[in-house]
């Protein structure tokens, strides 16, 4: 097949579905699915790295249908490389998804296996077949192998153990008993007065607020944010001075089916990532902090529920 019929991401299959006026153009990948492109858009990703091109691939699986500009490249480039836990955990969930029937043979051949690629960031079959035989099966056992069927070095079909189906029923359910509300937020002196508005409104709600930063550990800084989110009722994310961590720990947050409340000042909301503009955010001043402890309070209650810790406050 002809360059042409090349994805410019991921190298994979593309069929071409629509041209449009301005020079874009509506494509579906076997490994990335479907989006559009404009014609610089593909020139400049032409000179990113490998790893750039593979979690743009893994990125568009999880938002089928988006149009890539230009002028929204820069966020896209900055996506974070992910752990194999959570390659493993998007693969998991995906499969439940896509087989939803418990005790379904999951059969990972032909195009499917391409999806898979994509949805768990593989670079390439050699590291898929690790995260499914090594990682999901034998190490967390999240997964059944029939191992009489086997098609080019992965086993034909898998299916998704008791084990496995209690860890995605308890990701889809979020952490219904915790009292934690972890704060997502730029790190710098500035921002104290504004931290304590944040803890207030979170105190107020009934919930007891976590900053990473605030707790010594001798852990990688990485792994204590993962535990800590993954122990948290809820993530307030402060989108000010729109730092990467941030919005990588609230994009983590989400895909453990956590509430993620939104704030951001309000001299830095025009800078905000193209892909959560749309999504409702509490916007305060650094002279009305009062205003917005209060309004956080309201929408910690409004959508997750007043906390079991509100009458000691």
């Amino acid at each position: 097949m002809s360059e042409q019929n090349k994805c410019s991401i991921c190298g994979y299959d593309v069929t071409p579905v629509g041209i449009f006026q301005g020079g874009s153009t509506k494509l579906r990948c076997v490994k990335c699915g479907e989006y559009e492109i404009g014609t610089i858009a593909v020139s400049e990703i032409s000179s990113w790295t490998p790893q750039q091109r593979i979690n743009l691939c893994g990125w568009i699986r999880e938002n089928q249908g988006f149009k890539i500009l230009s002028s929204n490249l820069n966020p896209l480039s900055l996506l974070p490389n992910l752990s194999v836990g959570e390659k493993g955990e998007k693969i998991l969930l995906r499969l439940a998804q896509k087989f939803p029937k418990p005790g379904e043979w999951l059969d990972l051949t032909g195009g499917n296996y391409q999806e898979f690629l994509g949805i768990g960031r593989a670079a390439d079959f050699h590291e898929l077949e690790y995260l499914l035989r090594e990682y999901l099966y034998s190490e967390l056992r999240y997964l059944i192998v029939n191992e009489t069927q086997v098609t080019f070095g992965i086993e034909r079909n898998y299916k998704i153990s008791p084990k496995g189906w209690e860890y995605i029923e308890s990701a889809k359910r979020g952490n219904p008993n915790s009292q934690i509300g972890f704060v997502a937020m730029w790190f710098d002196g500035t921002m104290n007065q504004a931290h304590l508005a944040i803890e207030s409104g979170i105190r107020n709600a009934g919930y007891k607020p976590f900053r990473v930063d605030q707790k010594e550990h001798n852990n990688d800084i990485t792994d204590e944010i993962v535990a800590r989110i993954r122990g948290s009722k809820f993530l307030v994310a402060d989108l000010t001075n729109h730092r990467n961590g941030v919005y990588y720990e609230a994009g983590f947050a989400k895909g453990l089916g956590l509430e993620v409340v939104w704030l951001c000042r309000k001299s830095d909301e025009k800078g905000r990532h193209f892909d959560i503009r749309q999504l409702s955010t509490i916007f305060w001043e650094e002279d009305k902090l009062t205003e917005l402890s209060k309004a956080l309070k309201n929408r910690i209650e409004a959508t997750i529920g007043r906390g079991p810790l509100v009458e000691k406050f």
